[in-house]
């Protein structure tokens, strides 16, 4: 078959297409959060161009990076101001219909039952702490990586984690939940909260809609292929690639599927 008209997204794209659905171990309970770039190799990638056809829809929450930082001379003390701050803050969010999240990419919920298992650090004695850096190289703080969850530098220590909102309303409600919250939080000894970046989104289980990005793809084909006849037919590659997606607006997200297709005899 002669194609006489191709669409397709470069290879260069399928290399550095956004974090995909698949990539969670349980696609059908994730929440991902929605970034301007992903990490790859541990570097942060640019996202590319998205495809036309696609899927546009609201996002389901959002999410903004606050610290819980204590400057408490003694390391022990920092890290009880600390920690009181953190299960004060998991009880206030859950009062107010909030969530504490944690993760880069897909988020987990912060509760009173896990929050040893996030923070395994800020429960370490120093001892612990000598005994796990002989085998530890963490790069994490470095401009072009994530930063860790934990850290601790001789004066600070400090949590990294996320506050998350129900996008029920305007964005600026949500950044106003949000900040009203951080602020309610008693505070323990010499802890703080500060915020950190801006509000992102994010989205549940992405891979719920691959069949309305198939249907969309079908609608467009058959639309592309009438300028040519009846005997021309589409013919789409790409639709078994993982579903990527990318913010378009401060309260919405485009997902879809890097794909091509050719239309001839």
């Amino acid at each position: 078959m002669k194609a006489l008209v191709f669409a397709a997204i470069s290879s260069l794209a399928l290399v550095t297409a956004p974090i995909l659905a698949q990539d969670a171990e349980d696609s059908s309970a994730s929440e991902i959060i929605v970034t301007a770039a992903r990490i790859q190799n541990g570097v942060v990638v640019p996202i590319p161009k998205p495809p036309i056809i696609g899927l546009k829809r609201q996002a389901d929450s959002a999410v903004r990076t606050i610290e819980i930082v204590s400057d408490s001379r003694e390391e022990e003390m920092r890290k009880r101001e600390v920690q009181a701050m953190l299960l004060a803050a998991i009880d206030r969010a859950k009062r107010e219909g909030l969530s504490l999240v944690t993760g880069h990419y897909e988020i987990v919920e912060v509760t009173r039952a896990n929050w040893q298992e996030q923070f395994p650090d800020l429960i370490k004695n120093e001892d612990d702490e000598d005994e796990d850096n002989e085998d530890e190289d963490d790069d994490e703080d470095e401009d072009n990586k994530p930063k860790p969850a934990y850290e601790d530098d001789g004066s600070n220590t400090l949590v990294r984690l996320k506050v998350k909102t129900r996008l029920d309303g305007s964005i600026s409600n949500a950044q106003q939940k949000i900040t009203r919250f951080a602020k309610s939080v008693p505070a323990t000894g010499r802890s703080l909260i500060q915020h950190k970046g801006g509000l992102a989104l994010t989205i549940i289980n992405p891979e719920q809609y691959r069949d309305e990005i198939y249907r969309r793809f079908a609608v467009g084909g058959k639309h592309a292929a009438g300028f040519y006849g009846p005997e021309y037919s589409v013919d789409v590659t790409g639709l078994d690639q993982e579903i990527a997606w990318k913010q378009v607006s401060n309260k919405d997200v485009f997902l879809y599927i890097p794909y091509g297709f050719a239309i001839g005899k």
